[in-house]
Protein backbone atom coordinates (compact mmCIF):
# COMPACT_ATOMS: atom_id res chain seq x y z
CA UNK A 1 0.00 0.00 0.00
CA UNK A 2 1.48 3.23 -0.77
CA UNK A 3 1.67 6.19 1.72
CA UNK A 4 -0.81 9.15 1.33
CA UNK A 5 0.67 12.65 0.69
CA UNK A 6 -0.91 14.49 3.69
CA UNK A 7 -2.62 13.10 6.59
CA UNK A 8 -5.63 10.41 6.03
CA UNK A 9 -9.28 11.26 7.65
CA UNK A 10 -11.13 8.06 8.66
CA UNK A 11 -14.48 8.04 10.51
CA UNK A 12 -16.12 6.81 13.43
CA UNK A 13 -12.41 4.86 14.18
CA UNK A 14 -12.35 2.88 11.00
CA UNK A 15 -9.28 0.66 10.74
CA UNK A 16 -7.87 0.60 13.74
CA UNK A 17 -7.31 -3.10 13.44
CA UNK A 18 -5.11 -2.14 10.31
CA UNK A 19 -2.30 0.33 11.68
CA UNK A 20 0.29 -2.15 12.81
CA UNK A 21 -0.22 -3.50 8.77
CA UNK A 22 0.45 0.93 7.73
CA UNK A 23 2.64 1.24 10.45
CA UNK A 24 4.95 -1.42 7.30
CA UNK A 25 3.68 -0.19 4.39
CA UNK A 26 4.42 3.58 4.98
CA UNK A 27 7.65 2.90 5.81
CA UNK A 28 8.47 5.04 2.59
CA UNK A 29 7.52 8.28 3.14
CA UNK A 30 10.20 10.51 3.21
CA UNK A 31 10.88 12.89 6.07
CA UNK A 32 9.76 16.23 5.10
CA UNK A 33 11.36 18.87 7.44
CA UNK A 34 15.00 19.70 7.13
CA UNK A 35 17.46 19.56 10.32
CA UNK A 36 17.31 23.55 10.01
CA UNK A 37 14.63 25.01 8.26
CA UNK A 38 13.94 28.24 7.25
CA UNK A 39 10.96 29.84 9.20
CA UNK A 40 8.88 32.13 8.82
CA UNK A 41 5.32 33.68 9.77
CA UNK A 42 4.18 29.98 8.86
CA UNK A 43 5.80 28.41 11.29
CA UNK A 44 4.66 27.91 15.33
CA UNK A 45 7.62 27.43 17.52
CA UNK A 46 6.90 26.41 21.19
CA UNK A 47 8.48 25.32 24.36
CA UNK A 48 7.43 23.85 28.00
CA UNK A 49 9.14 23.16 30.73
CA UNK A 50 7.80 21.60 33.78
CA UNK A 51 9.74 20.36 36.99
CA UNK A 52 8.65 17.15 37.72
CA UNK A 53 10.29 17.00 41.04
CA UNK A 54 13.27 17.39 43.08
CA UNK A 55 15.42 13.72 43.49
CA UNK A 56 18.91 13.08 45.17
CA UNK A 57 18.75 9.35 44.24
CA UNK A 58 17.78 10.12 40.89
CA UNK A 59 14.33 7.94 41.02
CA UNK A 60 12.29 10.13 39.67
CA UNK A 61 14.26 10.90 36.79
CA UNK A 62 15.04 6.86 36.05
CA UNK A 63 11.15 6.85 35.96
CA UNK A 64 10.03 10.00 33.86
CA UNK A 65 13.36 8.80 31.71
CA UNK A 66 11.47 5.27 30.61
CA UNK A 67 8.22 7.29 30.06
CA UNK A 68 10.27 9.07 27.65
CA UNK A 69 12.11 6.55 25.72
CA UNK A 70 8.42 4.76 25.55
CA UNK A 71 7.16 8.22 24.29
CA UNK A 72 4.05 7.89 26.99
CA UNK A 73 3.23 11.23 26.60
CA UNK A 74 -0.59 11.57 24.61
CA UNK A 75 -3.88 10.39 26.07
CA UNK A 76 -5.96 8.20 23.79
CA UNK A 77 -8.54 10.93 24.15
CA UNK A 78 -5.83 13.12 21.63
CA UNK A 79 -4.18 10.32 19.92
CA UNK A 80 -2.81 6.68 19.92
CA UNK A 81 -0.50 5.27 17.96
CA UNK A 82 1.98 2.25 16.61
CA UNK A 83 5.03 2.17 16.69
CA UNK A 84 8.56 -0.13 15.84
CA UNK A 85 10.07 0.56 19.51
CA UNK A 86 6.38 -0.17 21.18
CA UNK A 87 5.74 -3.42 18.80
CA UNK A 88 9.52 -4.70 19.79
CA UNK A 89 9.18 -3.45 23.98
CA UNK A 90 12.24 -1.49 24.04
CA UNK A 91 13.05 2.31 23.97
CA UNK A 92 13.16 4.56 21.18
CA UNK A 93 15.70 4.30 18.11
CA UNK A 94 16.75 6.29 15.32
CA UNK A 95 15.09 5.30 12.77
CA UNK A 96 12.03 4.24 14.41
CA UNK A 97 8.45 5.02 12.73
CA UNK A 98 5.47 6.29 14.58
CA UNK A 99 2.33 5.64 13.19
CA UNK A 100 -0.37 8.47 15.20
CA UNK A 101 -4.13 8.33 14.78
CA UNK A 102 -5.15 11.41 15.97
CA UNK A 103 -8.51 12.37 17.68
CA UNK A 104 -10.29 15.63 15.73
CA UNK A 105 -13.65 14.98 17.06
CA UNK A 106 -14.91 12.60 18.97
CA UNK A 107 -19.06 12.52 20.51
CA UNK A 108 -18.66 10.49 24.30
CA UNK A 109 -16.00 8.72 23.69
CA UNK A 110 -16.82 7.36 20.34
CA UNK A 111 -14.21 8.78 18.32
CA UNK A 112 -16.39 10.54 14.94
CA UNK A 113 -13.08 12.30 12.41
CA UNK A 114 -9.19 10.56 13.12
CA UNK A 115 -6.36 11.44 10.67
CA UNK A 116 -3.54 8.99 10.09
CA UNK A 117 0.14 10.46 10.08
CA UNK A 118 3.52 9.18 10.29
CA UNK A 119 6.43 10.72 11.92
CA UNK A 120 10.20 9.18 12.37
CA UNK A 121 12.30 9.48 15.28
CA UNK A 122 15.28 11.57 13.66
CA UNK A 123 17.57 11.63 17.12
CA UNK A 124 17.79 9.84 20.47
CA UNK A 125 19.80 11.55 23.94
CA UNK A 126 20.46 8.78 26.40
CA UNK A 127 23.05 9.60 28.78
CA UNK A 128 22.96 9.30 32.62
CA UNK A 129 21.26 12.46 33.81
CA UNK A 130 19.19 13.33 29.98
CA UNK A 131 16.87 11.30 28.20
CA UNK A 132 14.74 12.43 24.71
CA UNK A 133 14.65 12.27 21.38
CA UNK A 134 13.39 14.41 18.51
CA UNK A 135 10.87 12.72 16.23
CA UNK A 136 10.23 14.69 12.45
CA UNK A 137 6.73 14.60 9.96
CA UNK A 138 6.98 12.31 6.89
CA UNK A 139 4.89 12.90 3.57
CA UNK A 140 2.41 11.03 5.80
CA UNK A 141 1.30 14.00 7.96
CA UNK A 142 -0.66 17.24 7.29
CA UNK A 143 2.08 19.17 8.93
CA UNK A 144 6.36 20.16 8.83
CA UNK A 145 8.13 20.11 11.47
CA UNK A 146 9.65 18.18 14.84
CA UNK A 147 8.62 17.66 18.19
CA UNK A 148 11.08 17.01 20.94
CA UNK A 149 10.65 15.83 24.65
CA UNK A 150 13.88 15.97 26.97
CA UNK A 151 13.90 14.81 30.88
CA UNK A 152 16.87 15.70 32.89
CA UNK A 153 18.09 15.43 35.93
CA UNK A 154 19.68 18.73 37.02
CA UNK A 155 22.35 19.64 39.73
CA UNK A 156 20.52 21.47 41.86
CA UNK A 157 17.96 17.87 41.75
CA UNK A 158 15.61 19.50 39.90
CA UNK A 159 14.01 16.67 37.34
CA UNK A 160 12.83 19.13 34.49
CA UNK A 161 10.89 18.10 31.40
CA UNK A 162 11.23 20.24 28.34
CA UNK A 163 9.83 19.72 25.04
CA UNK A 164 10.53 22.16 22.44
CA UNK A 165 8.00 21.73 19.37
CA UNK A 166 8.73 23.56 15.83
CA UNK A 167 5.92 23.12 12.73
CA UNK A 168 3.19 24.46 10.37
CA UNK A 169 0.68 23.38 8.04
CA UNK A 170 1.86 21.82 4.41
CA UNK A 171 1.60 24.44 1.90
CA UNK A 172 -1.77 24.63 0.54
CA UNK A 173 -3.48 24.74 4.09
CA UNK A 174 -6.55 27.43 3.96
CA UNK A 175 -6.39 29.94 6.93
CA UNK A 176 -9.53 28.13 8.28
CA UNK A 177 -7.44 24.70 8.88
CA UNK A 178 -4.06 26.32 9.44
CA UNK A 179 -6.15 27.94 12.92
CA UNK A 180 -8.04 25.10 13.75
CA UNK A 181 -5.54 22.93 13.64
CA UNK A 182 -3.08 25.43 15.79
CA UNK A 183 -5.99 24.94 18.15
CA UNK A 184 -5.81 21.06 18.37
CA UNK A 185 -2.17 21.35 18.71
CA UNK A 186 -1.79 23.61 21.65
CA UNK A 187 -4.33 21.75 23.54
CA UNK A 188 -2.53 18.41 22.04
CA UNK A 189 0.36 19.97 24.18
CA UNK A 190 -1.00 20.51 27.41
CA UNK A 191 -2.62 17.33 27.75
CA UNK A 192 0.56 15.77 26.75
CA UNK A 193 2.15 17.11 29.78
CA UNK A 194 -0.92 16.33 32.14
CA UNK A 195 -0.80 12.84 31.08
CA UNK A 196 2.69 12.34 31.63
CA UNK A 197 2.84 14.09 35.11
CA UNK A 198 -0.21 11.80 35.82
CA UNK A 199 1.76 8.79 34.49
CA UNK A 200 4.65 9.57 36.72
CA UNK A 201 2.74 9.83 39.41
CA UNK A 202 1.08 6.36 39.21
CA UNK A 203 -2.59 7.95 38.63
CA UNK A 204 -4.87 7.66 35.33
CA UNK A 205 -5.56 10.48 33.66
CA UNK A 206 -8.66 11.29 31.21
CA UNK A 207 -8.77 14.31 28.98
CA UNK A 208 -12.14 16.37 29.50
CA UNK A 209 -13.74 16.72 26.14
CA UNK A 210 -14.03 19.78 24.19
CA UNK A 211 -17.76 20.71 24.10
CA UNK A 212 -19.02 22.51 20.80
CA UNK A 213 -20.39 26.18 22.00
CA UNK A 214 -23.41 25.79 20.50
CA UNK A 215 -24.58 22.02 22.05
CA UNK A 216 -27.60 23.32 23.40
CA UNK A 217 -29.36 24.65 20.83
CA UNK A 218 -28.54 21.96 17.98
CA UNK A 219 -27.92 17.76 19.03
CA UNK A 220 -24.29 17.57 19.79
CA UNK A 221 -23.54 14.37 17.91
CA UNK A 222 -25.25 16.23 14.94
CA UNK A 223 -22.76 19.00 15.13
CA UNK A 224 -19.66 17.03 15.40
CA UNK A 225 -20.79 14.93 12.68
CA UNK A 226 -21.19 18.13 10.32
CA UNK A 227 -18.10 19.53 11.52
CA UNK A 228 -16.36 15.98 10.86
CA UNK A 229 -17.43 15.97 7.32
CA UNK A 230 -16.46 19.39 6.07
CA UNK A 231 -12.79 18.77 8.14
CA UNK A 232 -12.65 15.95 6.47
CA UNK A 233 -13.15 17.57 2.71
CA UNK A 234 -10.71 20.18 3.52
CA UNK A 235 -8.03 17.60 4.18
CA UNK A 236 -8.74 15.81 1.09
CA UNK A 237 -9.08 19.01 -0.88
CA UNK A 238 -5.22 19.92 0.43
CA UNK A 239 -3.78 16.55 -0.40
CA UNK A 240 -5.45 16.67 -3.78
CA UNK A 241 -4.01 20.50 -4.52
CA UNK A 242 -0.43 19.32 -3.70
CA UNK A 243 -0.76 16.01 -5.98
Amino acid sequence: MAYPRGALPVFFGRGQQNDAQRLHDWKAAPLTCPPDPEMDEQWNVDRYEVILGHNASGDTFRRAARLVMRNQFYPPEVMTSVSDFLQEDRDVQEGDRVLQRIRIFQYNTLPILEVLTMNEITSVIAEPRRAGFTYTTTAAHSEIGEWSPLVEWRENGEVALVITVASRMRPGASDLLRRFSRRLQLRAHQLSIQNFQARLAGRRFRATPVQPAFAGIIPAAVVILFIAIVMAGLFRAMQKKER
